[in-house]
């Protein structure tokens, strides 16, 4: 069967559903990371209703319409798996101190903030069973090596966020051990058990190993509310503003809403300039725009992501094709900027730990990656990149027992995979990533054509061309045989830049009906060609390549 451009499944349940999975630990003070799937001991998990006697929510908070923080609006989001990214003491797993030592190269692709995929203490590798809300898994560092490395990137006015994991927690957090089997327990209420003798509970999923948190009883909105603020002030002097800058928040279409904007809102008034960016997975644009404004900052973009999920294929020939008319983006854009409020922030990507990797669903095509990558980075607001997208690492999800972790195996810095830094604890005989692949930073650094300096190059143009730093977003009516062609316009104060992209499998001549601006030259920002003169309002004809884009600007500054 053809591939899509990007797996993503129906519902998040799904997700998890493939995710990594594992045995809990017997013992929460020290795990032992499996990625084998289990039922919970002496417990069965159901995914039932919640249950009928559970307390009534809330009432919602009063209303306190907190803005997103600027410095996130165009900001480039780089997603970390620190068990992947970079090893500092030889041990096989990457850590937190690896990733401080390789802030330069994170620099030379203009991120601007950094995500961290869960870093607390857990029974399995990919951590979303948290154990214990206030600790630094083990096996990434200590305490003081987060806040060295939160200061370091402030150091170079860079932001960093956590995972949190808001709806349920792990079957070792001591609390619910406390409470299973234990009616009486002081944290009998913190779950949702199904039965008297509270043996039997609902889990996130249907996994056993991931109880459900009740976000109904206020001590656990309370201890989440004091978790956050723990990380935002890191050293413990008081200052919010010092620590971790926000939050990346798992699976936020499961506790009530009445949570978020109670939760958001005391993130806010400790540091009104903290990110609270949501995980809402659902396909449609109306189905995104109510967690807007009073439950999150910015959402992922998953609308668009769905959109280019289904926009191609590989074929018999083994080479990917698109066959989705590239309007249709335009359109989707248009209509999320007409309903989502002015001060949401979208982040447009197109892969992460959940999918399978941008590479393997296009065949290792180069160029379509790089036209991917053009894509995203011509629409508005922020925009994530998953670590390795820059390199084109491979990634399809597997079976038992490693599952996900075929989507998030280590960095590949060296062309032999072995050097300072290099992670190397997932060596599995089928891995997607191997030795000598082209798939490196070694290999591809020098190289002026490869995926890594394309990359390097466009996310340059993304945070220094005005036009993409909040211009307006504008269509432009493009004509071209097989409809495979795309023009769009970003249109700032001082700036106007136009991207004309040809998503067919063969050269095409493209007509612009009405250029925007006039010039003697056009010259492409992109690849550095020099194109016939434009008049503005008139007709333009361009002929591109095969899966290439151009971008123009009237005024290069």
């Amino acid at each position: 069967m053809p591939r899509k451009l990007t797996f993503f499944p129906v519902a998040l349940i799904a997700v998890l559903a493939a995710c990594t999975q594992s045995t809990p630990s017997p013992s929460p003070s020290a795990p032992t990371l499996t990625t084998e799937p289990t039922a919970a001991p002496a417990a069965t998990s159901v995914p039932s209703p919640v249950p009928t006697d559970t307390a009534a929510p809330p009432p919602t908070p009063e209303f306190i319409p907190y803005e997103a923080p600027d410095w996130f609006e165009n900001g480039i989001l780089y997603e970390i798996y620190v068990r992947s990214f970079a090893d500092s003491d030889g041990d096989g797993v990457g850590d937190l101190n690896g990733i401080a030592q390789q802030l330069d190269y994170l620099e030379s692709l203009h991120v601007d903030v950094v995500w961290l995929m869960p870093i607390h203490p857990t029974t399995t590798v990919h951590g979303y069973d948290v154990i214990d809300f206030f600790a630094v898994n083990p096996e990434y560092g200590t305490h003081d090596d987060l806040v060295n490395l939160a200061d370091a990137m402030h150091a170079r006015g860079m932001r960093l966020i956590i995972d949190f994991v808001s709806s349920h927690a792990s079957v070792q957090h001591p609390f619910f051990q406390d409470a299973l089997g234990n009616p009486a327990s002081d944290y009998a209420d913190w779950f949702h058990f199904t039965n008297d003798a509270h043996t039997t509970y609902q889990a996130f999923g249907g996994f056993a190993y991931l109880p459900r948190l009740n976000h109904f009883n206020p001590e656990v909105v309370d201890h989440l509310k004091e978790a956050a603020l723990f990380w935002m002030d890191l050293d413990g002097d008081g200052d919010y503003s010092d620590g971790i800058d926000g939050f990346r928040i798992d699976n936020a279409t499961f506790p009530p809403p009445e949570y978020f904007v109670e939760w958001r809102q005391a993130v806010k008034q400790a540091n009104p300039e903290a990110l609270v960016l949501g995980e809402v997975w659902v396909e449609q644009v109306p189905q995104l725009g109510p967690f807007f404004t009073d439950q999150f900052d910015a959402l992922f973009n998953f609308p668009i992501l769905t959109l280019l999920a289904n926009g191609g294929s590989i074929g018999e020939d083994g080479v990917y094709e698109w066959t989705m008319p590239p309007s249709l983006i335009t359109a989707r854009v248009e209509s999320q900027i007409a309903e989502y409020p002015e001060e949401g922030i979208l982040v447009q990507f197109f892969s992460n730990h959940d999918t399978d990797r941008l590479a393997s669903e296009v065949g290792g095509d180069v160029a379509i990656q790089k036209l991917a990558a053009a894509v995203s980075l011509v629409l508005p607001e922020a925009f994530a990149l998953y670590y390795g997208e820059e390199i084109g690492m491979f990634g399809v999800a597997g079976g038992p027992p490693h599952y996900d972790s075929y989507r998030r195996e280590p960095m590949d810095w060296y062309a032999d995979q072995e050097g300072p830094l290099q992670a190397t604890w997932f060596q599995v005989p089928d891995r997607w990533n191997v030795p000598g692949d082209g798939v490196s930073v070694e290999e591809q650094e020098a190289d002026p054509d490869s995926l890594l300096n394309a990359y390097r190059h466009l996310l340059d143009l993304r945070t220094t061309l005005p036009a993409l730093q909040g211009g307006d977003f504008a269509d432009l009516d493009a004509a071209a045989v097989g409809r495979k062609a795309w023009a769009v316009a970003r249109v700032s104060e001082t700036q106007t830049l136009v991207g004309i992209y040809n998503f067919g499998p063969e050269a095409v001549e493209i007509t612009i009906r009405a250029f925007p601006f006039s010039s003697e030259t056009l010259v492409d920002l992109i690849g550095g060609a020099e194109f016939p003169g434009s008049v503005e309002g008139e007709p333009y004809v361009i002929i591109l390549e095969s899966g290439t884009a151009v971008w123009f600007v009237d005024n290069p500054q």
